[in-house]
């Protein structure tokens, strides 16, 4: 009888292993497919707003044209990809640049 508890005992614990493993394979590298990390921002100094703010050694801050109100949240941690405008124009806001986000992803 205890061979048969030990054996279930490891058949489970070697099925809870591997379903953890398929689990974090699942996981993509935002990295290699070109996100940064960065976090939202609501920048409240010239009428900024919403900012996203890199996390680089300078604490890049960009200014993107359209953001989602569901990334509309003071320190939301996200992974972006970007672009920068080619011609920034004057605002109001003069902290960050302007920036086109091609796609963004909230970050645990």
């Amino acid at each position: 009888m205890s061979r048969i508890k030990a054996f279930l005992i490891f058949s489970l614990s070697l099925f809870l292993f591997t379903a953890n493993a398929q689990e974090k394979k699942k996981t993509p590298d935002y990295t290699k497919e070109g996100y940064v990390k960065a976090i939202v921002i609501n920048y409240k100094v010239e009428n900024c707003g919403f900012l996203i703010e890199l996390n680089d050694k300078a604490k890049t801050k960009l200014a993107p044209e359209k953001l989602a109100d569901d990334f509309k949240k003071d320190k939301l941690k996200i992974w972006v990809k970007y672009s920068i405008a080619k011609k920034q124009p004057m605002g109001t806001c003069m902290a960050g640049q302007l920036c086109e986000i091609i796609d963004i992803k909230k970050r645990k």
